[in-house]
């Protein structure tokens, strides 16, 4: 499709006299019109087309005593009647087109089409591939009206829209901001009346809409998706709402797995390694619908890896422990963790090759080190999604760890994480946390024994939770049994809690618990148990929801709202003095929160702007307000803008469901312009 409206290419010319609505009397019979040309009646829904609905907000510098539009009765003539059209003396009809040369402006030689042939030679004046002797009557106007039918070359040509400018010499002759020649393609003879009906099919959703939505106006069983999703805005008109549901299931997560691979985890990370293709990548992309509860899907994950073990000094840790790595050398190459797309398609889906080959070289590698029972988790955290420095000085012998190196300098940590993904790390570990909510503090005199100014980390609990929480990370959180009952299991429980990685158990009365078991796991249940708790996550984990709008633009190379297909080319109109498309962000007044008909309701509560502790994959319903206080065009115009449901730090939530491409139809200014 071409970028619309494409009817700004088509400039209209100015009238004294520009009208867009019909007066009452013509509304009841147009819709007569509109039934019979589509062939049902106006019992089956025909609607009149909005921007000729009398609207009292108009802009009109007239008004009639009921505040409306004040509208003369002579919208369609040639200005006969009143003495401000062109005169009719001569029945002449040089180019035979049932239009007099003196209606064809002969004594001026107009040229409206500029081809270098004069209208009254020109059987198609305006070259918008219509002949004007089907375009000099409209057969859909009410009977009476001028230019309804022509009795001879002299009669009143039609003018649709009633902008003064006859259909003979107007591009868009219905003013739907579909121009004439576009309307050719949807209608070649003129039988279903297109070119002069602004919803040519009936089905209540106007021509320009359904061009700009991709459906077809020709066809009244194909309608937009939703067709809902527009505004008609005269300008200064009053304010307009309209309420549109979304869904807040968690779509796109970058699922971190950081596992302890100190010497007792062994088990563990073998029982991770050969479950990871075959029940956790599969299980937490296509969702699990048999499981109790239910799995959904999260169809946008991408999977990372990394492991914690320990400060490679006594007594925290062995000579030659990493306190975290993301990056391995394996077969002489270096390979990173970084988060990256599952391999394959729906629902044949593998880990990315990169994890699968580092999950092998830790088995190789074989669990060791450690030292002390408390490992560095909460460092290790903290070095995931920090692009900062640190380092770890003892015995004159410095620990770096490595720089992050991501495809993108848009990507975050040294996870690579996108800013458009909600960061989800499955901890997996049997101990402790070194700096962690119970204490084992490192000694800084130890561990930053020579560090030179200013002092470098480690980093403090509360600075792992304020980074963990900047980004809107959860932490799923998996103890495992290796001995030592509840060592991991308080902390993680702690750490969930500060992080607010919650779900919402409805049993005994309901409460908000941490995403961690209620008992350790052993090794051989932990491919389970990690699909349990993402689901637990995706389906019932509490999160923050608001929207955030944008002014509307696609390419036609990409898909550009969701929905997983690529979409028609879209570019808003550009408004002088600007020269950038308009900004159609600047139509919506707000975006509100609607109370939840629900029960039990989906969120704990909301307030002007934010859906507060939303349950899992929820329907929320926002209210979307628009108001045009800005635009009065001479010609109609068409905007677009896109609203997303969202978390506060801007991460998309729910997928397709999650986002609703709105348009605003600007009609026609129907006074002096602003």
């Amino acid at each position: 499709m071409p970028h619309l409206p494409a009817h700004a290419r088509f400039p209209r010319r100015p009238s004294a006299r520009s009208r867009a609505t019909f007066p009452p009397a013509v509304l009841a019979s147009l819709a007569l019109g509109a039934a019979a040309a589509v062939g049902c009646s106006p019992s089956q829904g025909t609607e009149i087309p909005s921007q000729f609905v009398p609207d009292s907000g108009a802009a009109d510098a007239t008004t009639d005593e009921g505040g409306g539009p004040s509208l003369d009765a002579a919208l369609f003539d040639t200005g006969l009647e009143t003495g401000t059209g062109p005169s009719c003396k001569d029945p002449a009809d040089t180019d035979g087109d049932f239009v007099a040369d003196d209606l064809e402006l002969k004594a001026t030689l107009t040229d409206t089409d500029t081809d270098g042939t004069a209208d009254y030679l020109d059987p198609d004046s305006d070259a918008d591939g219509w002949l004007d002797k089907d375009e000099a009557a409209n057969p859909h106007l009410p009977t009476g009206v001028s230019g309804q039918a022509r009795p001879n070359t002299c009669a009143a040509l039609a003018d649709t829209d009633g902008d003064g400018t006859p259909d003979v010499r107007d591009l868009d002759s219905d003013n739907d901001g579909v121009p004439d020649a576009d309307e050719k393609a949807y209608d070649g003879t003129g039988a279903k009346g297109c070119r002069v009906l602004p919803d040519c099919d009936g089905d209540g959703v106007d021509d320009i809409i359904e061009v700009a939505a991709g459906s077809n106006p020709v066809d009244p069983a194909s309608v937009p998706p939703d067709s809902t999703l527009y505004f008609v805005l005269p300008f200064n008109a009053s304010e307009q709402h309209r309420d549109f549901s979304f869904s807040a299931r968690l779509n796109n997560a970058d699922i971190y797995f950081l596992i302890d691979t100190t010497k007792s985890m062994q088990p563990a990370i073998d029982a991770v390694a050969s479950s990871l293709d075959s029940v956790i990548i599969p299980k937490i992309l296509n969702g699990d619908p048999s499981a109790n509860p239910p799995v959904p899907p999260i169809p946008g994950a991408r999977v990372g890896i990394g492991d914690v073990r320990d400060v490679p000094l006594a007594p925290y840790g062995d000579p030659g422990d990493s306190l975290y790595r993301n990056r391995y050398s394996i077969g002489g190459q270096d390979v990173w963790g970084n988060v990256a797309a599952p391999q394959g398609q729906a629902p044949s889906f593998t880990a990315p090759a990169d994890v699968s080959s580092i999950l092998s070289f830790l088995q190789t590698e074989g669990a060791a080190g450690g030292g002390d029972s408390p490992e560095g988790t909460v460092q290790a955290l903290w070095l995931s999604v920090s692009n900062g420095p640190y380092k770890v000085y003892g015995s004159g012998m410095p620990w770096d760890a490595d720089p992050p190196s991501c495809a993108s300098a848009a990507l975050f940590g040294r996870g690579c994480f996108d800013p458009m993904s909600i960061p989800v790390f499955v901890v997996i570990t049997d101990a402790p946390f070194h700096n962690g909510p119970a204490g084992n503090t490192y000694d800084p005199n130890i561990v930053l024994g020579d560090a030179p100014a200013p002092p470098y980390p480690p980093v403090s609990y509360q600075d792992t939770v304020d980074a963990l929480n900047a980004v809107g990370a959860k932490v799923v959180g998996v103890p495992v049994d290796t001995g030592t009952p509840g060592a991991a299991r308080s902390d993680m429980i702690d750490l969930a809690t500060q992080t607010d990685s919650l779900y919402h158990d409805d049993a005994f009365g309901g409460a908000d618990r941490p995403i961690v078991p209620k008992q350790d796991t052993a090794s051989g249940d932990i491919s389970d148990e990690v699909v349990h708790l993402v689901g637990q996550l995706a389906g019932l984990g509490l999160k923050n929801v608001t929207t955030s709008r944008v002014s509307y633009a696609c390419a036609g190379t990409s898909d550009c709202n969701g929905d997983g297909a690529v979409d028609k080319s879209w570019v808003n109109p550009t408004i002088s003095p600007d020269t950038s498309p308009y900004d159609a962000t600047r139509f919506i007044t707000k975006v509100e929160p609607q109370a939840s008909a629900a029960s039990p309701v989906p969120y704990a509560s909301f307030d002007a702007t934010t859906f507060y502790k939303v349950k899992g994959d929820a329907d929320l319903t926002f209210r979307l307000y628009a108001k045009n206080t800005v635009l009065a065009p001479a010609t109609l115009q068409v905007f677009a803008a896109k609203v997303q449901v969202q978390t506060p730090k801007g991460q998309p939530l729910g997928g397709p469901e999650g986002v609703k491409v709105v348009y605003f139809v600007i009609p026609r200014a129907t006074g002096p312009l602003h």
